[in-house]
């Protein structure tokens, strides 16, 4: 994910600040279409950007009256901030901080993005995320001076930096295949957290935090709503949200699968003048691709299908190790390997990110759930050890269990796909609207619980989408009575029980309804060999960490018929990713060719 880097270099000599800098921006440059900002040293402060030019397409810092801004990312409401100007999103984050020091105004903006301000009037510097955190910004103190970037690997350019391995964050990775919270890879080296402003003020060395919006400003609403009112409000305010993140002369395209959060999308897309380019990857044959492709036959989008296959699923997903930072388990890097078509007809995806989540209440597993907090019940729905949620005390007053469900497995987990893409392609989600997200979570969670009103509202906004189109997760269409989904579902999970039996005795059948097969295809060249010949290296690194024995007895029993494909997967990604920090094996080319130039 390109993005922003720099430090604060006060007292430095400039010479050598300024090669720091250039390496530190070209190891977030994975392609040879990067634009890169210039290098801006002034002796207290060294910053610059590496973007893909399809947003903030002005050179950075833009910078005014003393006052410097980097953006990463971009605003969605610029017309409500400030209805009567045409103004750059940098531009608008200016005047704003110009007139409000306090950072209050954070609040109001709708948008996927982290900054950089500058203020060298009072020689500070502040680091900005967006609401829910989800455009990363690293930082830490290293020899007293504050350093920032996008990607956690530009930190390697720091000189005399050795990064340590964080034993916790390798806990979390191998047990439940993400890290959690704010923590990185590397000791002392943290993401910067959600809705939060961290300033540095350059001359005395001293930093403090200012998280400028938490989900305790959400209030529950005390306005009695029906069914059909909740539906109807959440129809109209998702068709906003996907309104005010599309434009006319903005080349979208979308993921499209065979759930409901990508279809929403798709059916809530303005069509402009020009074609509307949909993809969908999967196994041939799969239900993905047969749903997706009737979806995008009524909106009369171009449906373009990827085929994955044994044989081409793993290869590319070394690189997407590299650019996700180690923090995404390959398994789960689906249309890795489409990125080059998708990039070729497309420039923004839009994504159906969260909407799971936020509309259909995926994680209210039951009704103990509901409208409640409770460590117990989060560590049981993410299968994990309670001991991992360290920082629950900043939930402890709210009322919710999906906010640390967003804060982590989304703002963790889920967003790697959107990380990955974002080294391409821009990414818009308007499940996380401000406006939808906020009446959502005005209101009690049973009406989420079983996604009983995002059905509702799919029926009653997109009736063409969904009365007829199977749902991918049940295989009949959400209009269906729940009896007959429920007996269908039944009859699926009954189906796959056999087909996975009769695989692991040796009898290949074809599963139609997933759209990846990565237990048959870890046992299957060119996986096994490949996984086989890392994971037992002499030269490993991960036996540092993670016990050999028990990593190649776990290989062992999945090619002899039990399913440890997961656990595979993480180990995999895990010495890959220590390779590529220590080695310098398993990189891009194109990242290799940067690193050694500067």
């Amino acid at each position: 994910m390109p993005g922003l880097v720099g430090f604060t270099c006060y007292g430095l000599e400039r010479p050598s600040s300024i090669k720091v800098l250039c390496k530190m921006r070209d190891m977030i440059s994975h392609h040879d279409f990067y634009i890169k900002d210039e290098l801006y040293c002034d002796g207290f402060v060294c910053s610059s950007r590496s973007h893909i030019n399809v947003t903030q397409k002005e050179p950075q810092p833009y910078f005014q009256d003393g006052l410097y801004i980097w953006l990463d990312g971009e605003f969605y409401n610029q017309q409500e901030m400030i209805p009567s100007a045409n103004m750059t999103d940098p531009k608008i984050l200016l005047q704003f901080y110009r007139n409000d020091r306090d950072f209050s105004f954070l609040k109001v903006i709708d948008g996927f993005y982290s900054a950089v301000i500058y203020d060298s009037l009072q020689a500070k510097i502040h680091l900005i995320t967006d609401r829910y955190g989800l455009r990363h910004l690293h930082w830490t103190i290293y020899k007293g001076q504050l350093v920032w970037a996008s990607e956690v690997k530009a930190f390697l350019s720091l000189t005399g930096y050795s990064p340590e391995i964080n034993k916790k964050a390798v806990e979390e990775f191998i047990d439940i295949g993400y890290l959690l919270d704010d923590k990185t890879w590397f000791k002392n080296i943290e993401m910067l957290s959600s809705g939060t402003v961290l300033t540095w003020d350059i001359k005395k060395q001293t930093m403090k935090k200012n998280r400028y919006w938490w989900w305790d400003k959400i209030r529950p609403s005390t306005k009695e709503y029906n069914e059909d009112e909740i539906s109807e409000e959440l129809g109209e305010l998702f068709v906003n949200a996907v309104e005010r993140r599309t434009k006319e002369n903005d080349k979208h395209g979308l993921l499209l699968s065979g759930g409901l959060d990508s279809r929403a999308v798709l059916a809530a897309t303005p069509m402009f003048d020009s074609t509307l380019n949909v993809f969908t990857f999967g196994k041939k044959g799969c239900d993905d691709i047969r749903i997706a492709e009737s979806a995008a036959k009524v909106k009369g989008a171009a449906h373009h299908v990827f085929e994955i296959t044994k044989d081409n699923w793993l290869t590319p997903r070394l690189n997407g190790v590299w650019w996700t930072d180690g923090d995404f388990d390959l398994m789960h890097m689906h249309g890795i390997e489409a990125i080059g078509l998708i990039r070729s007809l497309s420039q923004i995806n839009l994504s159906g990110f969260a909407g799971d989540l936020v509309l259909g209440g995926s994680f209210l597993k039951d009704k103990r759930y509901l409208d409640s907090m409770n460590c117990g019940i989060i560590a049981e729905a993410m299968r994990c050890n309670p001991a991992y949620l360290e920082k629950f005390d900043d939930y402890l007053n709210l009322t919710k269990s999906d906010y640390y469900f967003l804060q982590n497995r989304k703002r963790r987990f889920a967003i790697g796909g959107a990380k990955l893409l974002l080294t391409e392609m821009e990414q818009r989600m308007p499940f996380l609207d401000n406006k939808l997200i906020e009446f959502v979570y005005s209101l009690p969670d049973l009406p989420r619980f079983r996604s009983y009103i995002y059905k509702k509202t799919l029926l009653k906004a997109f009736p063409r989408y969904y009365e007829k189109i199977p749902w991918q997760q049940t295989g009949v269409p959400i209009s269906w009575p729940l009896s007959a989904s429920n007996a269908v579902s039944f009859m699926k999970r009954v189906n796959r029980k056999m087909i996975k039996e009769l695989n692991r005795l040796g009898i290949n059948i074809d599963n139609a309804y997933n759209y990846t097969d990565y237990p048959n295809w870890l046992r299957q060249e060119p996986a096994r060999s490949f996984c086989y010949s890392v994971l037992n290296n002499p030269s490993a690194i991960y036996p540092e960490y993670v016990s050999k024995h028990q990593v190649l007895e776990t290989f062992t029993m999945h090619v002899n018929g039990k399913n440890y494909s997961d656990a595979i997967c993480r180990y995999l990604t895990f010495e890959i990713w220590l390779q590529q920090v220590f080695e310098g094996r398993y990189m891009p080319e194109f990242s290799k060719s940067e690193v050694k130039d500067t």
